[in-house]
C-alpha cells in the first residue's frame, strides 16, 4: 500500500506542474493588453506602464514562469491589482477556509441522507417507498440551486411552525413504522433476535430525534457567515448549515441514485445470497455484505463532487452572501484582477487533482484485489 500511495503522489508531479503553468497561462489568453483591461481605455501611458511591471509584463515569459512559479511554492502569490491593493495569499487564506467547510458540511450531509436511504430502496427495490423516494430524488436534482436556497429561507426563516409539526408527524410516523415492524417480524421468527432488537432501539432514537427537532428548531440565520474565531462553534455551524443544506439537497440525491442502482446489482450476487442462505440478518447483508463492494461509483461521483463544490458554489454563496472562493473567484474575472484568477484557478485546480488522487487510493482500500494487482 505504501508503494503505491508512493507511486501515486510521484505522478502528481507533472501534473501540478501543468496545472500551475495552464494557470499562469491565463494572462496571455487575455486579448490586447491585460493591463490596458485591469485600467481601461482611460488610463494613462505612465499608470499602464506601472501593471505592466507589476504583472511582469514587460519580462520574458519563461522569466515571469519560474519567478511566479517559486513565489507559489513559498506561498506568495503576489498582489491583486485592484484596489484595494492586497496580498492574494492573504485573501485566499480568509476565503478558502469558508468554502471548505461549507462543501464538506454538504458532503456529510449529502452521504447521511443518501447511505441509509440507498439501502433501504435498494432492499425494497419497487416497493412503494422505492417509487415515492426515487421521484423525490429526481425532483431534488432537476431543482436548481438558487431556487432550493429560497425554498429552504421560505420554510426554515418564514414558516418555522410548519417545519416543525411536519418534522414531528414525520418522525413519530417513522419511528412507529419501524416499531411494529419489528414486532411483526419478532412475531414471525418466533423470538426476538438482536436484529429486532437494534431496530426497536432504532424507533426510539428517531422518535426522539424528531421531538427534540420539533420542540428546539434552531433558528438559522438568512445570510452572512460567522467564523468559529468570531462566534464560536455553534453559531459557526448555524451559519453554514443553510448554504451546506442547499448543496446537499441535489448532491444527495445523486449519491442516492448512484448508490441504490449499485446496490441493486450487488444484492442479486452469489456472495450476498450465500451470507442470506447462511441466516445472516437484514442490516448485516446489507451494511457488511453488499455496502462496501456498491461503493466504487458512489465513492468516485463524491470526489468529482466535492471538488466541484470547491469552486462551484458562487449562486450559493450569493444568495447567502457567504465571503467564500466561488464569489472571490467571480469578482476577480469582473475586475479583471488577474493576480487573484491565476492563484484561486491554481489552488482550486490542485485540490481537485488532490481530492481525484485519494478517490484513486481508496480504491485500494475497497477493494484488496486492487492492492494485490499493484503489488
Amino acid at each position: 500500500m505504501g508503494t503505491m500511495i508512493a507511486g501515486k503522489l510521484l505522478r502528481l508531479v507533472p501534473i501540478v506542474l501543468l496545472v500551475s503553468l495552464g494557470s499562469f497561462l491565463l494572462l496571455e489568453l487575455v486579448p490586447g493588453d491585460p493591463a490596458l483591461a485591469v485600467l481601461g481605455e482611460t488610463a494613462t501611458p505612465e499608470r499602464v506602464a506601472e501593471v505592466r511591471a507589476e504583472l511582469g509584463l514587460d519580462r520574458p515569459l519563461a522569466e515571469r514562469y519560474g519567478e511566479w512559479l517559486g513565489g507559489v511554492v513559498t506561498g506568495d502569490f503576489g498582489r491583486s491589482v485592484v484596489p484595494p491593493v492586497q496580498d492574494v495569499s492573504t485573501m485566499i487564506a480568509a476565503r478558502l477556509p469558508v468554502t471548505l467547510e461549507i462543501a464538506l458540511l454538504a458532503m456529510l450531509m449529502s452521504l447521511a441522507m443518501a447511505v441509509p436511504f440507498g439501502l433501504w430502496t435498494a432492499h425494497r427495490a419497487g416497493a412503494p417507498l422505492d417509487t415515492a423516494v426515487g421521484g423525490a430524488a429526481f425532483a431534488a436534482i432537476s431543482m436548481p440551486s438558487f431556487l432550493s436556497a429560497l425554498v429552504l429561507v421560505f420554510f426554515l426563516i418564514f414558516n418555522r411552525g410548519s417545519v416543525r409539526l411536519l418534522v414531528l408527524v414525520l418522525g413519530l410516523a417513522l419511528a412507529a413504522g419501524v416499531a411494529v415492524r419489528a414486532v411483526r417480524s419478532a412475531r414471525r421468527d418466533g423470538g426476538w433476535e438482536r436484529s429486532h432488537r437494534l431496530a426497536l432501539v432504532g424507533a426510539a432514537v428517531a422518535a426522539g430525534v424528531a421531538v427534540l427537532l420539533a420542540v428546539a428548531l434552531p433558528v438559522f440565520p438568512r445570510q452572512g457567515f460567522v467564523r468559529i474565531t468570531g462566534g464560536g462553534l455553534i453559531e459557526n455551524l448555524r451559519s453554514a448549515f443553510l448554504p451546506a443544506l442547499t448543496l446537499a439537497l441535489v448532491e444527495g440525491a445523486v449519491f442516492l441514485r448512484v448508490l441504490r442502482n449499485d446496490l441493486v446489482g450487488t444484492l442479486q450476487e452469489d456472495f450476498v445470497l450465500a451470507a442470506r442462505a447462511k441466516g445472516m440478518s437484514t442490516p448485516h447483508v446489507l451494511v457488511r455484505d453488499a455496502l462496501r463492494p456498491s461503493s466504487f461509483s458512489l465513492v468516485t461521483v463524491a470526489g468529482v463532487t466535492l471538488g466541484r463544490l470547491l469552486g462551484g458554489t458562487v449562486i450559493v454563496e450569493t444568495v447567502f452572501r457567504v465571503p467564500g472562493m466561488g464569489s472571490m473567484l467571480v469578482d476577480a474575472i469582473q475586475t479583471k484582477d488577474f493576480p487573484v484568477v491565476q492563484a484561486s484557478v491554481l489552488v482550486l485546480a490542485l485540490l481537485f487533482v488532490l481530492i481525484n488522487t485519494a478517490v484513486d487510493l481508496s480504491y485500494a482500500y475497497l477493494d484488496p484485489r486492487i492492492r494485490r494487482g499493484g503489488r
